[in-house]
């Protein structure tokens, strides 16, 4: 999806970054990722925690762009759309795979007491580490 046709659904609006508001989602991103590396936390908690990461990751990215999601439609399905408008060679696999533990996080919050199984609570922490170095390097080559 690109910027255009976001802003012509109403899923973000242009809004210029806050002074600070960068590194504040940065570090809540790198907290909740530390957190889900508490392994007395259950897996389901690890996961919501990982997952949380991810995602404030990504908001992070969007507001590098001057937009603002919003919750119109889902606010974290359209954080991911958004992620992808930022820059769908860069992040596109992301956008698409965090999508898929959106999904998962909701069977887990909403839906039912869900299982998280180790290796779907490993593989998003290592992607959500990856996006994170992907993620930091990309806003910095575009100061």
């Amino acid at each position: 999806m690109t910027w255009k046709e976001l802003l012509a659904q109403k899923r973000v609006e242009r809004v210029p970054a806050g002074e600070g508001e960068i590194e504040g989602l940065l570090t809540l991103s790198a907290r909740a990722l530390a957190d889900a590396l508490i392994i007395a936390m259950t897996p389901e908690g690890r996961y919501d925690r990982a997952y949380d990461a991810a995602r404030t990751l990504a908001t992070a990215v969007v507001r590098s762009c001057g937009y603002r999601v919003k919750a119109v439609g889902g606010g974290h399905y359209n954080t991911f759309r958004a992620l992808e408008a930022a820059d769908a060679k860069q992040f596109g696999a992301y956008a698409i795979y965090l999508d898929v533990c959106r999904r998962k996080r909701n069977e887990l919050s909403y839906e039912s007491f869900g299982f998280v199984s180790d290796t779907e609570l490993e593989e998003l922490i290592e992607q959500t580490s990856k996006f994170s170095n992907l993620a930091m390097a990309w806003m910095r080559s575009r100061k």
